[in-house]
């Protein structure tokens, strides 16, 4: 069996992403699993592939006894690569979605008259840092 911090860190990252795909989905979870299971062996690569899909069709009736079952599947396939590679402990975060930050907005509005070059100037400009661009704001 497996030791208990593997346990812990398998099953803690098990409910993340059962948690995951019930939010983000299948398709969009997809690449993340194949990325953390790249060092695995072929059939363990098909094996997490394959349990993308059962979850996402696992919680089409999102029950809690469909989210256990998918993350006790996900907790041994998990443990059982963890124990081969040790040194994607460090990896298990990037199972989790995460949120974008909220971009940050600095407005500046330039008015004015007098000698410029070309006459009066009027506008400004909207920087938007991080997140997405919002047409609203």
């Amino acid at each position: 069996m497996y030791d208990a911090e593997l346990m812990a860190v398998a099953t803690g990252a098990a409910g993340t992403l059962v948690a995951a795909i019930a939010a983000s989905g299948a398709e969009k979870m997809r690449l993340k699993v194949a990325h953390f299971f790249r060092k695995a062996n072929l059939d363990q690569r098909r094996a997490a592939a394959q349990a993308v899909d059962d979850t996402a069709a696992q919680l089409t009736s999102p029950t809690s006894e469909a989210q256990a079952l998918a993350a006790t599947a996900w907790a041994q396939l998990i443990a059982q690569y963890l124990a081969e590679h040790r040194e994607a402990m460090s990896e298990v975060d990037e199972l989790a979605v995460h949120n974008m930050p909220p971009s940050k907005v600095w407005n500046q509005h330039n008015t004015g008259t007098g000698t410029f070059i070309g006459g009066d100037v009027h506008g400004g400009m909207t920087f938007n840092y991080g997140g997405a661009s919002d047409a609203g704001r």
